[in-house]
This record gives C-alpha cells, structure tokens and sequence, in this order.
C-alpha cells in the first residue's frame, strides 16, 4: 500500500515537471516579446544600385545561347546517327536482294537422245 502511494506520488511529480508551459501570442504584451521577422529581400530598381548590369547579362545570355547551341548540336548529331543506321540498313536489304538475284540458278543437264 504505501508501494503504490509512492509510486503513484513520484509518478505526478514527473508529470507535473515534464508539462512545458507553451506562451500564449494572443495577448498584446506577449506579441511584444516575440521575435521580430526580419527579411534580407529587397525589391531592387533595373535602373537603381545593385541590378544587374548590361555586361553581366550579356555573359548570362552568352552562356544560355552556347548550352541551347550545344543542345541542338546533340540533337542533331543523333538524329544523322538514326538516318545513317537506316540507310546502312536499307543499302544491306538491297544487297541482299541483289544477291538473290544475281546467284545463278542451277541449270538442268542436257539430255541425250539415242
């Protein structure tokens, strides 16, 4: 019996020590004590310090014209890859007819008449 009573006291003093008390920002003097948010964005004017100048997106627009180059070049290369199997394989289809038609067929023997 007083096994359980301990048990049963040390039991709601760990409960009551672990239960964390979550502030309240509803109230005008806790918005106060909350963190101000601060953001590093700022709108910057095409015209104003800090935009990008005409060189920088020269070079910018240098790079993407060389990559879309570099990417039709690819392309390219693959497709006359495919036209050049399919015509490997047709000029083997015609060879292969050709052949059939050019091999001699077998003539039958002269018969002799007594």
């Amino acid at each position: 019996m007083i096994m359980k009573k301990i048990i049963v006291a040390s039991a709601l003093i760990l409960l009551s020590a672990c239960s964390k008390e979550t502030p309240v920002l509803n109230s005008s003097d806790n918005l106060d004590a909350a963190p101000q948010m601060v953001y590093d964005t700022v709108a910057i004017d095409s015209f104003g310090p800090g935009a990008t100048s005409e060189a920088v997106m020269a070079k910018i627009n240098a790079v993407a014209i060389k990559k879309e180059q570099d990417s039709l070049a690819k392309i390219a290369k693959v497709e006359q890859e495919k036209l050049d199997k399919e015509k490997a394989k047709l000029e083997a289809e015609k060879a292969k007819e050709t052949k059939k038609e050019t091999k001699p067929e077998a003539k039958p023997e002269p018969t002799t008449n007594p």
